[in-house]
């Protein structure tokens, strides 16, 4: 038996003198009424969201039980937990990958992964919202939508579109030498939906340190 259809994307920018610069390999995929996203930089991470009850960022159970577990034994491999936002007009924005400017740099991507287009500017944040349709209900169709749509088994489809959202303009940054993740939960941060929002990691010039 195959696996089952995976939404594969990653952010590039695809225009001008930075064309090429890219951050991140996502993957979404659904099990039974389980949708899960990962990122394949970050492999000892991913985010469950299992039907209705038990939404997390986690550290994977291999990565948690290796010599080189990301948390220390005796605390909890789910430090972030959500709940479920409610639907709206048949709809929700579940969770969402956000990608500061200055996050993307020459990195290499697989041909399999779609791009999710970055506009080269620095008052932009580009976003990956993964949104789940209650059954019967209409979904857009491309360009907004990327990758194929998957279906949960209670007739909920689950599928993946681009967005965007201004933000305060910034002075360029240099291409970053590494990414940083920061998890992003309501009632906690200003977001009305879980997610986690990607910034550049830079290093400082000498007669800075």
């Amino acid at each position: 038996m195959g696996k089952s259809p995976r939404v594969r994307f990653a952010f590039r920018i695809t225009d001008g003198p930075n064309a090429g610069l890219t951050v991140g390999r996502f993957i979404v995929w659904c099990h039974g009424n389980d949708t899960y996203i990962a990122d394949g930089d970050v492999p000892s991470w991913k985010t469950s969201l299992h039907g209705e009850v038990a939404w997390r960022t986690a550290e994977t159970k291999e990565s948690n039980r290796s010599t080189d577990a990301r948390l220390p034994e005796g605390v909890d491999r789910a430090p972030w937990k959500y709940a479920p936002p409610d639907f709206v007009g048949g709809h929700r924005r579940a969770f969402v990958i956000g990608v500061t400017r200055g996050a993307l740099g020459r990195w290499t991507v697989p041909d399999r992964y779609e791009t999710i287009q970055v506009r080269d500017r620095w008052d932009e944040l580009t976003k990956a919202n993964v949104w789940m349709s209650q059954p019967g209900t209409d979904i857009p169709d491309p360009p907004e939508r990327v990758g194929p749509v998957l279906e949960l088994t209670n007739g909920m489809r689950v599928w993946v579109g681009r967005g965007s959202e201004e933000l305060e303009a910034i002075d360029p940054e240099p291409v970053p030498v590494s990414a940083i993740i920061e998890p992003q939960i309501p009632g906690v941060d200003d977001v009305t939906a879980p997610g986690i929002l990607i910034r550049g990691v830079h290093l400082a010039p000498p007669d800075q340190e």
